[in-house]
């Protein structure tokens, strides 16, 4: 479907619509993925985990905020903190450009939280025989479930619960409770 072009967050919820409606996919199990980048990886996770993706917005970026975070996105007086998954994955820094997006997952743990990434590169429907199990033994913490190869690249299949280790997850929703006390201070409510 988006084989060779950058989909933008605005393209987003008709692109999902048009990916999980397809019934083009081969008979079988099916897996609707949606394939971002960082950096000059690819990466991916299930659309079913994806609650929106929305256009690089201003961040808050409070004194004493963990290294694994880019800031804290203010989605209608709710504090969403956006991680770096180039730094907890380990991969070279990437840096903001003009296709940035927040990739918000559904509530993952104890909160919503955001993904920056350089671009959405495609949503794509894979039949479930496609994907490679990763092993948890063969990545750290079993983050990526899966692998999948599509026609330009290789790409790992994340599991949005497994990016954080426990402890990073405590830290998070500690300093998440923080933030939101801070916008309720501020008269920013939740909608």
């Amino acid at each position: 479907m988006f084989e060779n072009a950058t989909v933008g967050a605005e393209a987003f919820d008709s692109a999902r619509d048009q990916s999980v409606d397809d019934g083009n996919a081969s008979p079988g199990r099916v897996c609707s993925l949606v394939v971002f980048q960082l950096g000059a990886h690819h990466a991916a996770f299930p659309l079913e985990d994806i609650e929106r993706v929305a256009p690089m917005a201003e961040l808050a970026v409070p004194p004493g905020m963990p290294s694994m975070l880019a800031g804290i996105l203010n989605l209608s007086g709710a504090a969403v903190p956006v991680l770096l998954l180039d730094r907890l994955l380990q991969l070279p820094e990437t840096h903001l450009n003009l296709y940035s997006v927040l990739i918000i997952l559904k509530d993952a743990s104890e909160g919503r939280v955001a993904i920056l990434a350089d671009g959405i590169d495609r949503i794509v429907t894979v039949p479930e025989s496609a994907l490679l199990s990763v092993g948890e033994r063969n990545c750290f913490n079993a983050c990526a479930g899966a692998t999948v190869a599509l026609a330009d690249t290789n790409v790992s299949i994340l599991v949005p619960s497994k990016i954080l280790l426990e402890k990073e997850r405590k830290a998070l929703v500690e300093f998440q409770c923080l933030a939101q006390q801070r916008l309720r201070e501020a008269g920013v409510t939740k909608q």
